[in-house]
Formats: C-alpha cells, sequence, structure tokens
C-alpha cells in the first residue's frame, strides 16, 4: 500500500489539469478508484494507491511525467509511520544552499581548489575525511573573523523554518548534523530552532597581537557518514524510537548510512550516489516536501 505524492514548488507547473490527466491515467493503468487530495495548491497533491497495484506500466507512467512535466513523484509506503517523530537534517545544500567550505574558499581566493574536492566527496569518489583534512588545510592562517561573514551571507533553502517549526509543534525532536562546521550548525540552531546540533570543530591560533587565525586543522574525531549513523542511533536509543519514526534528509555519499537506516530516507537535489538509496527524491520541490511526504497540508504547516 502506498501514497503517490506529486510536487513541485519552484515552477507552477502544477494545475487540476494536470492532476485529472494524471489521475484518469493511473485509473487506466491500475483499475484502482483513486481521487488525488490537495496538500497545497498547484504544488501538491497525494492519492492512496491500493496494494498490488504497482505495475511496470504504472511505473513507466509516473517517469514519463516525472521527466515531462519536471514534476517529483514520490511513492510513500503508507505501512510504515506516516508523521515522524525524529528529523536528522544534513546542513550543506540541504538546510541552506551553500557548501559552507566553498563559500569560505571564495573568501580567500582558493574557490578553484577547494570547490572540486568538495564535489569529488559528495559523490563518493574520494574519502570524506581525506577530502576535510585537505580542504582544511588550506583555510591556515584565515582569519577567525570571516567565519562570521559566511554567517552573515548564508542562505538558508525555502521551507527548513517551516520544516522545523511544523515537525516541533506536532512533537518531533529536531536534529542539524553535518560534516560542516559548528560556527554555522550553531548559529543555525539560534536561528531555525533545532534542537539538537552536531558538526566539526575548526581549530585556531591566538597570536601575541590577540589576533587569531584558522590553523587549517580540524578537531578529532570527524563527524563523517559514520558519525552520522551514530547520532541516528543515539537519539533513537534516548528517545525509545525506531528507524520507522525518522526521517532522515541530505544530499551527498556523505549522507547515505542515515538515510538508508531511516524510516523515511530523502535526497533533497541529491548526487547519484545518494539518490540510488534513498526512498524519496526531490529535485523541484523545496523542503516542505518533507512535511508533504508526511501528509501535512498548508493548512498545517507553522510559517
Amino acid at each position: 500500500m502506498s501514497f503517490i505524492l506529486i510536487s513541485n514548488t519552484s515552477d507552477n507547473v502544477i494545475n487540476s489539469n494536470l492532476i485529472d490527466f494524471i489521475s484518469e491515467e493511473i485509473k487506466k493503468i491500475s483499475k484502482a478508484n483513486i481521487n488525488f487530495k490537495e496538500l497545497s495548491i498547484n504544488k501538491a497533491y497525494e492519492c492512496f494507491l491500493p496494494p498490488d497495484e504497482l505495475s511496470d506500466q504504472l511505473s513507466k507512467f509516473i517517469i514519463k511525467q516525472r521527466i515531462q512535466h519536471k514534476l517529483d513523484i514520490n511513492l510513500i509506503d503508507s505501512k510504515n509511520i506516516r508523521r515522524k517523530k525524529l528529523l536528522l537534517a544534513d546542513m550543506d545544500s540541504t538546510i541552506i544552499k551553500e557548501e559552507s567550505l566553498d563559500e569560505l574558499a571564495k573568501l580567500i581566493g582558493k574557490e578553484k581548489e577547494i570547490v572540486l574536492i568538495t564535489k569529488n566527496a559528495m559523490e563518493g569518489k574520494i574519502d570524506f575525511k581525506k577530502a576535510l583534512f585537505e580542504r582544511v588545510s588550506m583555510l591556515k592562517g584565515t582569519p577567525f573573523d570571516i567565519l562570521d561573514n559566511l554567517k552573515t551571507n548564508v542562505r538558508i533553502n525555502e521551507g527548513a523554518s517551516e520544516l522545523i517549526k511544523t515537525m516541533k509543534h506536532n512533537g518531533a525532536i529536531t536534529v542539524l548534523v553535518s560534516g560542516g562546521f559548528t560556527f554555522l550548525t550553531n548559529y543555525l540552531k539560534d536561528k531555525l530552532g533545532f534542537d539538537f546540533v552536531h558538526a566539526n570543530d575548526l581549530q585556531y591560533s591566538i597570536h601575541k597581537t590577540g589576533k587569531m587565525t584558522l590553523n587549517g586543522k580540524v578537531s578529532e574525531p570527524i563527524l563523517d557518514k559514520e558519525a552520522k549513523l551514530k547520532y541516528l542511533n543515539k537519539y533513537l536509543y534516548d528517545y525509545s524510537l525506531t528507524p520507522h519514526d525518522t526521517i532522515c534528509v541530505g544530499d551527498g555519499a556523505n549522507d547515505i548510512d542515515m538515510i538508508v537506516k531511516s524510516g523515511m530516507g530523502v535526497s533533497f537535489n541529491g548526487k547519484r550516489a545518494l539518490r540510488e538509496l534513498a526512498d524519496l527524491h526531490f529535485e523541484h520541490t523545496n523542503l516542505l516536501g518533507l512535511l508533504y511526504a508526511q501528509g501535512y497540508s498548508d493548512a498545517e504547516i507553522i510559517s
């Protein structure tokens, strides 16, 4: 048994004619009497698909509509708990639009070298820990106060605030877990209201003049994909939850382990390595998609 969720929050492509067409075609293919429920006008709709109705023909039709109309069409297993009690979210390119290390690189004129390493690490082509050490070493000598510049310039992805507020209002625990850095996760904790945040610590040196600079090192242990899974397990234990109670979201190879274990693993504009393993995929839908996937309508979402 599944729910079919159709969404697009960015291109204004969904209208009643499209929903009616998709609905009628699904009825013809599956012989099921389905009706789409509006979660968000012109942005998100869902319907219940009876058991054993997901045929190869229906899958091909869904793929065709997804491509042709730039839609996110996801199948959500209705046997699992729909509304989750625990959220674990990646930070870079998920809660925020940027990769924070890449943005630091731009500020110090080392964008070309660092961005390529980031790309390869997020695609799983090189070891995350090795890539982190290599990139952080390039920051050596950078004034510490440059981190404040990054905090003021960072752009939060649409739907992030509503996601945190709505899940917390409904009793969920919200956790930001990042291979990025604590100066930014702490800032986002205050700004967005995450219950807990975890990330890596950049080391710094204090000179005789009192000037503080990054020393090119990061404190261990490193928060990598194994650590993200450990934090997921920690909160499952702390709050007596099961994986079915969780929703995890990220975009890169570093997020795979926690997303595979969670009851609802979400690829948000994800790299191929993650897309192949995630339960849900959002490429045309902002972070409100995580709420629509849990069955929330706009009337239930807290701004």
